[in-house]
């Protein structure tokens, strides 16, 4: 039998504000650019990039399986498409209108099996040339390989040729009581059968024409060629769907490979850098990374961002300064390399390396709905209240400008409780803000545990994009003074 797990994703889970996630990352944009169109890889990906579970092992695991897919690209697309062809093939050739007709579950089941039994010797010509070093891709070729060779496959499309009963169905029956027919056994043609010889022994066979008009004895020969193939029907049909589950299962999991393929093209395309994440103990560090889903959008390469951050436990990042600084791109750009990461993926950076693997949350800003009975801060405490049931120790949370619905003095005090509750879990923050007193008091009191970056300002007022550690900034306000007031 064969059995194969190219993913490793377990009983497949989405994470809690999954649909959330895609929108604030912008995830649609990077699926889409791997998926190149094709609606199953793109249903793939949003499966696994959006796992509620991704453990170090599997990590590991998928990303050995990208590297291997990326050296054997002929390979696995070759793979992909003939699972393709091979499940649309399947769709239009097999169509059982009448599944409880055993005449018709054969005939359809064995329109079926020729397809398939001639794209298992495609498949087979495929691995015996590939040279895949991953334990996914080795796992898979040795499955089909120890249970498919050319002998059974010769021996498979002779077994669909005789299924075909183009001379009719041979049978042999045991007379019962009364005259009655039991235990039918289907006979396989002998080989040179109709040779002369045979036919001259063959003296003890006897013929009955049944009569052109006996309507009711050709319903009844009707009915013992359904009894007769009743048996086979459930054989050949087991046969047939696990040969489909076979190809079903080939295409969907290679897709997701398929997909990092295309991604990988399409950062060579844009000049990004591709870092295989790493896991480090206590320490989040990046260099060179890149928000992919601005260099989708803009086809070039964004500016890149650098950090380091060290902590036991969980720890903050808290960004502010001036609006049109880049703090929003940043926040997607980690969260996008954060998701890539836990799926096994390549990240568009120089360097990544996070402590965990564990769930991302994101908590960005909602249009306002006329339509709530309640407040805007109310339901951004609802969403946030959604995210803090689900976390545990490792995960990351993501907040762009939470709680500033709200006046400064209050969100600053819910602001540095929230936030410290969660450092304090072991849960790993990454929070846009503008408020002042919260950042005063958080960052004192959290002086090991806590970063804070600001957009980079150099000193003619020009503004990079890029983040870098600092203190809080007043903004635009000096900038306006200078231009307008100061000269």
């Amino acid at each position: 039998m064969i059995e194969f797990d190219l993913l490793r994703t377990g009983a497949a889970r989405p994470a809690a504000g999954a649909d959330d996630l895609r929108r604030d990352l912008e995830l649609d944009k990077i699926v889409a650019a791997a998926s190149g169109g094709d609606e199953l890889v793109a249903e793939v990906w949003r499966e696994v990039l959006l796992l509620a579970d991704a453990s170090p092992d599997s990590l590991s695991y998928r990303q050995d399986a990208v590297r291997d897919a990326l050296r054997n690209r002929d390979a696995v697309l070759g793979l992909y498409r003939i699972a393709n062809e091979t499940v649309d093939a399947v769709r239009r050739r097999v169509f059982l209108f009448r599944p409880h007709d055993p005449a018709v579950v054969v005939h359809e089941a064995v329109n079926g099996l020729e397809v398939m039994v001639a794209s298992l010797r495609d498949v087979l010509a495929v691995l015996k040339s590939a040279a895949f070093s991953s334990e996914a891709f080795r796992q898979m070729s040795k499955s089909v390989l120890d249970n498919i060779n050319d002998e059974f496959l010769a021996s498979a499309q002779q077994l669909v040729k005789v299924l075909r009963f183009e001379n009719g169905v041979q049978f042999s029956v045991r007379i019962g009581e009364l005259n009655s027919l039991e235990d039918p056994v289907l006979l396989v043609p002998r080989k040179g059968e109709s040779n002369i010889l045979s036919k001259v022994l063959r003296r003890d066979e006897y013929v009955y024409r049944l009569d052109p008009r006996d309507e009711a004895g050709a319903y009844i020969l009707d009915d013992i060629r359904k009894w007769v193939l009743a048996n086979a029907a459930s054989t050949i049909f087991k046969a047939f769907k696990h040969l489909d589950s076979f190809f079903q299962d080939l295409r969907r999991q290679l897709a997701f490979y398929v997909g990092a393929i295309n991604l990988s093209g399409y950062f060579e395309k844009l000049g990004l850098p591709a870092a295989y994440p790493r896991l480090s103990k206590g320490a989040l560090k990046f260099s060179g990374m890149h928000c992919l889903s601005l260099s989708i959008s803009a086809g070039s390469r964004p500016v890149p961002y650098d950090l380091d951050v060290k902590a036991e436990g969980g720890f903050a990042v808290v960004v502010t300064g001036a609006n049109r600084g880049g703090k929003t791109t940043f926040l997607k750009a980690v969260g996008q390399s954060l998701v890539l990461a836990r799926a096994g993926l390549f990240v568009p950076a120089d360097e990544f390396a996070l402590p965990s693997t564990g769930t991302v949350y994101t908590h960005f800003p909602r249009r306002e709905d006329r339509t709530l009975s309640y407040g805007k801060f109310e339901e951004e405490v609802k969403r946030l209240s959604a995210i803090v049931e689900g976390l545990r120790r490792g995960d990351y949370v993501l907040m762009d400008e939470t709680f500033s619905s709200t006046n400064q003095v209050e969100a600053s005090v819910v602001a540095e409780e929230v936030i410290a509750a969660l450092v304090d879990s072991g849960v790993n923050v990454f929070y846009v803000t503008f408020l002042q007193d919260f950042l005063n008091r958080f960052l004192d009191r959290y002086r090991e545990r806590a970063v804070l970056l600001v957009p980079e300002v150099r000193q003619d007022g020009t503004r990079t994009f890029r983040l870098v550690r600092g203190k809080p900034t007043p903004g635009y306000a000096l900038d306006i003074w200078r231009k307008y007031m100061a000269a």
